[in-house]
């Protein structure tokens, strides 16, 4: 049977999905050490980071969009055997990339799954692996 965490530490883990999107949306990305921990590896389905230099240089490659937006959703979440955190949580997120006279939203559905620890300063992610089930454009 599934262990479910408590009603404090899911609302910390849904604050703390929200902070990502923040942090990338605004391109904020020095603030990614209140997300990942410092030896935090992401998965992105092309390749794999590791650490807050290597997740930080993936990730200003958003920056070649004119902005970003993203939309979370679910959040599915189950306490492990060793007292960690693991969850999946669904997001829609629009790319908007300009390209000559037209702007284009290049939309993903994406599926963050992730591994939280405990930290003294609260819940981190420590391992992330993204799964992109489709994408589309569509014309602004």
């Amino acid at each position: 049977m599934r262990r479910l965490p408590n009603l404090q530490d899911r609302a910390d883990l849904a604050d703390l999905a929200g902070l990502y999107a923040v942090i990338v949306d605004q391109r904020d990305f020095a603030r990614f050490d209140e997300v990942f921990t410092a030896d935090a590896l992401l998965d992105t389905g092309r390749g794999q980071r590791s650490g807050l230099l290597e997740i930080t240089d993936a990730m200003e490659g958003l920056l070649r969009y004119e902005a970003t937006s993203h939309i979370l959703g679910q959040q599915l979440l189950s306490v492990t055997d060793d007292g960690e955190i693991e969850g999946v949580t669904y997001c829609e997120a629009h790319h908007l990339r300009v390209d000559g006279d037209e702007r284009i939203d290049h939309v993903m559905h994406i599926h963050y799954h992730d591994r939280f620890v405990s930290t003294p300063d609260g819940w981190r992610i420590a391992h992330r692996r993204l799964t992109v089930p489709w994408t589309a454009e569509q014309p602004v």
